[in-house]
């Protein structure tokens, strides 16, 4: 008997797309493409929408909770890629806010002079 957990090829085709998609959205953060990840995204969710119209059956749960399992793992993963992106770009913008301040002091000071 098989151990494979029963699901419907079409609803199979586009999760396995969503989950493929998910992995190139992490190879995109990784270059900083953010706008690469939000076509990925687009794609993705289509693919997914696609794959969960239908009521899941009875003999595909197991399938499909797999499939979604590894997504939301995959999405964990993009999510923590991002939000430590944000803080850097943060951390650089508030370097660059002290610069200017400190520039601005120093013209002003140089002006009284």
């Amino acid at each position: 008997m098989n151990d494979m957990p029963i699901i419907g090829a079409q609803r199979q085709q586009h999760l396995q797309d969503a989950i493929s998609l998910s992995r190139n959205m992490l190879e995109t953060a990784e270059r900083g493409d953010w706008e690469g990840i939000i076509e990925l995204e687009k794609q993705r969710r289509e693919g997914m929408m696609a794959g969960l119209t239908e009521p899941v059956a009875v003999e595909e749960a197991e399938g499909v909770e797999d499939s979604l399992k590894t997504l939301m793992q995959l999405n964990d993963q993009l999510t923590g890629m991002v939000q430590r992106a944000r803080s850097e770009t943060a951390q650089q913008f508030t370097a660059l806010q002290n610069g200017r301040n400190a520039a601005n002091a120093y013209q002003s000071v140089s002006k009284q002079r």
